[in-house]
């Protein structure tokens, strides 16, 4: 198999908290990123993780969904795809009325039909996990005028009874920071969950990215002093990331990071590296030509 030689960022656009799903024999590419007209969170596609053809906007203005349209996830599942996504109601709410809803469609360029909301409490960032059991979960972050009364910035998960109902038995897993959020879990080949997440501020350099080890998807989870990606001097506030499997068969990162100017944030990818205990590393965030050979 040849090299993989890229340079990041990988696209030449806005598209923040990128994610990365192989599906159909190519790379699909969601993000936070500008609208058209009435439609929102721009996919693109690739067969070679260099060159990117954009597809179009995954899903629709409605009752519900009509600002904030935030951090898609997809999750392939009973031959259907569904995107998790964060989107409000009101336009000048201190984002209360972000809310956690959900799309669907068979093909993984869309269109998404929109479901509706599957959280109802003040959420952002979903992401959802499949375990090997079989069992579906959910990972967020409460909002900012929570309903239920649970403080702004912690990760949550609850269990999912299908990709769009909730068990309603959300348990708190991180809360040691000021603002926690955009967690991703994946489990491990010792059989451990990795639970990984953002903290500071996305508008400035004390964003990155940490880790945290449970024996279960629904924690405890321990905090590893070990930080996977921080700020640069030529790539400010990497962070909001998720997690694919790339060319080689290994687990590789996708994020997105400010230019110098903090202008604009673009999505850019890097190797993942695993440690004998299961800690992560990485050389993100990286900003001249990188080569892989496997």
């Amino acid at each position: 198999m040849p090299d993989l030689t890229w340079s990041n960022p990988i696209i030449d656009a806005s598209a923040a908290d990128p994610f990365i799903l192989k599906a159909k024999g190519r790379y699909w590419l969601y993000a936070t990123g500008k609208k058209d007209g009435n439609r929102h969170i721009p996919i693109w596609s690739s067969d070679n993780l260099i060159d990117w053809q954009f597809e179009r906007h995954a899903v629709e203005e409605g009752s519900w969904n009509k600002f904030n349209f935030w951090a898609p996830e997809v999750l392939f599942y009973d031959s259907r795809y569904w995107i998790y996504y964060t989107a409000k109601t009101e336009r000048d709410d201190k984002n209360h009325s972000n809310r956690l809803g959900l799309a669907v469609s068979d093909k993984p360029g869309g269109p998404f039909e929109d479901v509706g909301v599957i959280i109802d409490h003040a959420a952002l960032d979903g992401s959802p996990f499949l375990d090997d059991d079989g069992q579906l979960w959910l990972y967020y972050v409460t909002e900012h005028g929570n309903t239920r009364g649970h403080a702004a910035g912690k990760i949550w998960v609850d269990k999912l009874i299908d990709p769009q109902n909730v068990a309603d038995e959300a348990v708190c897993l991180i809360d040691e920071h000021e603002w926690q959020e955009g967690p991703v879990v994946f489990k491990q080949a010792d059989g451990r969950y990795r639970l990984t997440y953002s903290l500071g501020a996305w508008t400035d350099d004390t964003y990155r990215v940490a880790q945290a080890v449970s024996d279960k998807p629904n924690g405890p989870f321990i905090e590893s002093d070990v930080i996977i990606m921080k700020s640069t001097d030529e790539v400010k506030g990497p962070g909001h990331h998720n997690l694919f499997i790339g060319p080689d068969k290994e687990r590789w990162i996708i994020y997105h990071g400010w230019d110098v100017a903090m202008t604009t944030r673009y999505p850019r990818i890097d190797r993942l590296y695993t440690a004998a205990d299961g800690t992560l590393s990485s050389n993100a965030p990286t900003s001249t030509e990188q080569t892989h050979s496997w």
